[in-house]
């Protein structure tokens, strides 16, 4: 993945987790041959959330948009484009989920569904085994930069809420 020099903890991030331009075309490539199961996952993922009593009362009356918006966000994870706009989509959710008051374990334990879902369709749709693991492993980084885009913004606004500096924030994460 391409970083702007910018944002030095994104570009650390990237060159950590090893997340390339590579990596990405190869899940972009199988998003044709699993593309019309991912309704099917996203009505699997809404299921979960429906059946946990903590969720559940955060879809009240909107299920069938947040699927929408869910079946959207996953369409872009595999066959779109990763750029700055994807990052900034990314860090939108983290923003959005605050202005909900959703807690941000609903985003962790999301995430892990999908880290475990999707790999078995990977699997079961792509005949080529090497290409298939190429696109898990670009699938599972990605998720994880989605993990992390959404968490920092989520903690940024929340501080900015709170009128508590980055500064500050980071010398209490790194008390000795």
């Amino acid at each position: 993945m391409q970083m702007d020099n910018h944002d030095a903890n994104l570009s650390t991030f990237c060159n950590i987790s090893g997340l390339c331009q590579e990596e990405q075309r190869a899940l972009t490539e199988v998003f044709p041959l699993i593309e019309a199961d991912l309704p099917q996952l996203t009505e699997e993922f809404y299921r979960q959330l429906l059946g946990d009593a903590q969720t559940a009362p955060y879809l009240g009356g909107r299920i069938e948009a947040l699927k929408q918006t869910h079946l959207t966000w996953i369409r872009d994870l595999v066959g779109g484009v990763h750029d700055a706009a994807f990052i900034s989509r990314q860090e939108k959710i983290g923003e959005v989920h605050v202005t909900m008051r959703i807690p941000p374990h609903f985003v962790a334990s999301s995430m892990s569904h999908l880290r475990a879902a999707m790999p078995l369709l990977i699997q079961r749709k792509v005949d080529d085994s090497a290409k298939a693991g190429q696109a898990t492993k670009a699938l599972l980084q990605l998720l994880d930069l989605c993990h992390y885009l959404i968490d920092r913004k989520y903690s940024e606004t929340l501080m900015n809420n709170l009128g508590i500096s980055p500064a500050l924030l980071n010398r209490l994460q790194t008390l000795k």
